[in-house]
């Protein structure tokens, strides 16, 4: 009994546990828990290995992803999100003295970032690190706000995660599409020089026309040939034989044919050697614009296998019951410490 009378024993063990069941039984005011759970998926890390199955870890879940989306809910930007759909220093002010906001636990102070914290601190997330299950707690002083906060939470998150995949699959397009543009313009202008120059010419196809006139200048030089040893054997045989001014006339007719022949081919030539490089250019812009084409092809598929897949496992609960705060361990807590500490000190 003397225990009781001593004033080291109430100041180190009778005033704090007096202070601490009266906050904790008649001042501290119910906090509820919402709770939610989620998993994000990416189809690149589809695959099993014998490892992560036998610890149970599934295929298709991302731990980067994951992590990602934790991240995202205690950002400053989701805060504003929040903060703008839902009064968060009137919600977070409804509670006690000692645990609401602008209270004791934050030193009276109502700042943004004073704010921030707060809401960081009533929205937990944690993730599994076999199955990369997300759990999602959200605190409040109401059900139907820590509902709320939850549902705003789990929206957002879709959003930020629909918004990544978009700016990722800009990011691997982005190089594939301009360089096809690219390549679809020297293409359009590649046809319309092959196009300014037939119109221009009048010849579809110069290199088949030169290739008929090398046929033709052929039969024309066998033609010379053979007219020429008819000539020169009916000359000796008979020299004032009348053949033998007709052939020379039809040999002069045909060196005429020859000398105009090669003079045309010649001019076709220089033609076919433009007509060439137009056409080559023209191919070489075709067989790089199918290249480009399964490179947009592959940046698409790319894209989708790096895309993330957001699930929501299951939706915000709507509390019955306040969950916090643990009146009765935290009673026990505080006396336990003290009369530990007061064992120390006597």
């Amino acid at each position: 009994m003397k225990t009781f009378h001593r004033p080291l024993f109430w100041a180190v063990v009778g005033v704090p546990n007096i202070i601490s069941a009266l906050y904790f039984c008649f001042i501290a005011s119910a906090v509820y828990v919402s709770t939610a759970s989620l998993i994000v998926y990416k189809p690149g890390q589809s695959a099993q290995s014998l490892s992560s199955m036998l610890s149970g870890a599934g295929g298709g879940n991302s731990a980067e992803g994951a992590y990602i989306v934790k991240d995202y809910i205690g950002s400053w930007d989701e805060y504003r999100n929040v903060a703008r759909a839902i009064n968060l220093p009137l919600q977070y002010g409804q509670g006690d003295v000692v645990s609401r906001f602008g209270g004791l636990k934050t030193f009276f102070r109502k700042s943004d970032i004073t704010l921030w914290h707060y809401y960081q601190s009533h929205v937990n997330v944690a993730i599994d690190q076999n199955s990369g299950i997300i759990s999602l707690s959200v605190e409040g002083y109401s059900p139907t706000i820590a509902t709320a906060i939850a549902e705003q939470v789990l929206q957002d998150s879709i959003r930020h995660i629909d918004s990544m995949n978009r700016q990722q699959e800009a990011d691997y397009m982005k190089n594939a599409l301009e360089r096809r543009t690219s390549v679809e313009e020297k293409l359009k202008f590649d046809e319309a020089a092959l196009a300014a120059y037939r119109i221009a010419t009048g010849i579809h196809d110069p290199s088949k026309l030169y290739a008929s006139n090398l046929v033709l200048l052929n039969a024309l030089s066998e033609q010379k040939t053979r007219d020429a040893a008819q000539l020169d054997a009916i000359a000796r045989a008979t020299p004032n034989n009348p053949v033998v001014q007709n052939l020379r006339a039809a040999i002069g007719a045909v060196q005429a044919k020859i000398k105009s022949t090669e003079f045309a081919g010649r001019a076709l030539s220089r033609g076919a050697a433009r007509y060439e490089e137009l056409t080559v250019a023209r191919d070489n812009d075709i067989a790089l614009l199918h290249e480009v084409e399964a490179a947009v092809e592959q940046a698409q598929l790319n894209a989708t296998k790096n895309k993330y897949y957001l699930n929501i496992i299951s939706a915000p609960s709507r509390p019955h019951a306040p969950e916090l705060p643990r009146r009765l361990e935290w009673m026990m807590g505080v006396l336990l410490g003290t009369l530990v500490l007061w064992g120390l000190l006597r």
